[in-house]
């Protein structure tokens, strides 16, 4: 059978739904691939018409498991290991060491991070490798460190517990930090990268809604990244979920963005600070 079109109207009920339930926003232009995604799922359960399918997931009683397998279609789960270099040799050269050198003034030794977005994992570990880097075989045992990975797909979530990857999820990855933090399985075909146990130690995933306030329960954090999450929503949306970000931040803590995804943020007690093709704020009261 071939797909059908999405009416208008249709089209308008979908993207409602999808906004009021994650956040997300479908913009005209992406009509199609809600639309393909929608189609895909309707198949597997055997409905023809996008308005059945609407009622199904509303009213039937397995309505709400199949909302999740539709939302894991419609998230752009996409991600790669230290994908944006910038912000982590920004994170590196002078976040990490900047935190680090104020707790131990301070007689403290633990350090809180989290990837809000962590799609399947890559960012959460990237960051635990990151502090690996900084701290060295020295000192990395002197620290409590805790990474925290949320992201609101469980199916994304179950892959980043996982810590294993295919070999082209990690091709762009600097093979010295390959090297180190990764342990290679298989062969072929079924070759495989494993995260090592000593950077996956340090890594804790949990479900969560950036869009629902009541959901933030994540605070104190040193370091937050949040990047190429805020693209799927609405331009005040974005800025409530960087507000509620900068809440989560303890005093002194950064807040990582990516470029361009918010513009002119000004929020109070937070600076932005200029670091080299990186995006990042401050807390400083």
């Amino acid at each position: 059978m071939s797909r059908p079109d999405l009416s208008a109207s249709e089209y308008e009920l979908w993207r409602d739904l999808v906004a009021q339930r994650c956040g997300l926003y479908f913009t005209p232009s992406r009509k199609h691939f809600l639309q393909a995604r929608l189609w895909e799922r309707m198949q597997q359960r055997q409905i023809k018409q996008y308005s059945d399918y609407y009622h199904f997931v509303l009213y039937n009683p397995q309505g709400k498991r199949e909302w999740g397998q539709l939302l894991d279609l419609l998230l752009n789960n996409e991600s790669s290991f230290f994908r944006h270099a910038p912000s982590y040799k920004a994170l590196q050269r002078h976040v990490l060491p900047a935190l680090m050198q104020a707790k131990r003034r301070q007689k403290m030794n633990h350090l809180a991070i989290w990837s809000a977005g962590c799609a399947n994992g890559q960012e959460a570990y990237s960051l635990a490798m990151a502090f690996h880097e900084v701290a060295g075989p020295d000192e990395t045992w002197l620290w409590q460190v805790k990474v925290w990975g949320s992201d609101i797909s469980r199916q994304s979530l179950r892959k980043a517990r996982n810590g294993r990857y295919r070999p082209c999820d990690v091709r762009t990855m600097p093979a010295p930090l390959r090297r180190n933090y990764m342990t290679v399985g298989g062969n072929g075909r079924d070759a495989y990268y494993d995260v090592a146990e000593p950077v996956k130690r340090l890594v804790q995933f949990t479900e969560l809604n950036l869009t629902n306030p009541d959901s933030y329960w994540l605070t104190a954090q040193d370091v937050i990244f949040c990047q190429n999450v805020l693209i799927y929503f609405q331009a005040a949306q974005r800025i409530e979920i960087v507000e509620q970000l900068c809440q989560c931040l303890s005093p002194g803590g950064y807040l990582f963005l990516a470029p361009a995804e918010v513009v002119g943020f000004n929020y109070p007690g937070i600076k932005p600070v200029r670091l080299e093709e990186s995006l990042v704020y401050q807390r400083v009261e």
